[in-house]
């Protein structure tokens, strides 16, 4: 799979080759519309919108839960650079910066958000289920998901690559979808998410051949080539959320201003025991 699913027509062969039904009512959802964001749109709709483009933004999680998110990321453990050797709470990240006598980047809770009831109302939310589906013409297989904070820190080329702040493209399955939500708010300098619109189609066939090496190639090459207007940076208040194709080529951002708390989880076709950010 990791070799064959680099090229975008074993992708869509594979999805096409699917026979998912979507349901005909979907009663309740973690999502609500507000204002200023994109109506709840229909599954079919959404999926439609990632076809093209790959992404489709305009989802907002209600409030409640929200809260409940930011309540577990306060009060458990986080691990520095996702080291299960250094937890610490967020709230005393000066502290383990000091012991390391270095800054910390980002910091994840591994396996905990799993625990978190707020996570799995969102996990199995029918609306996002139905939304993945759709797009995968699977009946969409839970395969991982994350939070995690990113700090304002110097980076090097290193460090950038390493966290995925650089382009790339993620190839966990034949084709798997990446539901995204911002915890905090984030705005242009608050590391937000980037990505070229309709890279999930659109790559060059040198690029399909070398899959996740694309995260080798700098970045403003990676524009020149696809085109300055396909950048699309996603910025807007705490419980905005997002859903694309991973292959689509994306990155995260440093923080500049303020620290990051982002939720991510994704589906695919079949469960694969691998894993790419």
């Amino acid at each position: 799979m990791s070799w064959l699913a680099r090229f975008v027509v074993v992708r869509e062969w594979v999805a096409d080759c699917g026979s998912y039904q979507p349901p005909a009512v979907i009663e309740e959802t973690v999502i609500h519309a507000v204002e200023g964001a994109c109506p709840v749109a229909s599954p079919s709709q959404v999926a439609k919108l990632m076809q093209s483009d790959g992404y489709y933004v305009g989802f907002s999680l209600r409030p409640s839960i929200v809260q409940e998110l930011i309540t577990f990321a306060e009060t458990t453990p986080c691990y520095a650079n996702r080291d299960p050797a250094l937890p610490f709470y967020v709230g005393n990240r000066a502290k383990m910066e000091q012991t390391l006598g270095m800054p910390v980047l980002l910091a994840g809770y591994l396996d905990a958000h799993e625990d978190c009831e707020a996570y799995q109302k969102i996990r199995h939310d029918p609306y996002l289920l139905a939304v993945a589906s759709q797009y995968l013409n699977h009946p969409a297989v839970y395969l991982r998901g994350e939070v995690a904070w990113g700090f304002p820190a110097p980076n090097t080329l290193a460090d950038k690559i390493k966290t995925a702040r650089v382009y790339h493209c993620d190839i966990n399955d034949f084709k798997t979808v990446k539901f995204f939500f911002y915890l905090t708010e984030v705005g242009a300098e608050d590391g937000p998410h980037v990505y070229m619109k309709g890279t999930h189609r659109n790559r060059r066939f040198g690029h399909q051949r070398i899959g996740q090496g694309c995260a080798a190639i700098a970045d403003e090459t990676l524009v020149e080539i696809y085109g300055r207007d396909r950048v699309q940076v996603v910025t807007g208040e705490a419980g905005l959320g997002f859903v694309g194709d991973p292959y689509c080529l994306h990155k995260g951002t440093v923080p500049l201003n303020n620290s990051r708390l982002l939720l991510q989880l994704e589906f695919g076709i079949v469960p694969y025991r691998i894993w790419y950010y």
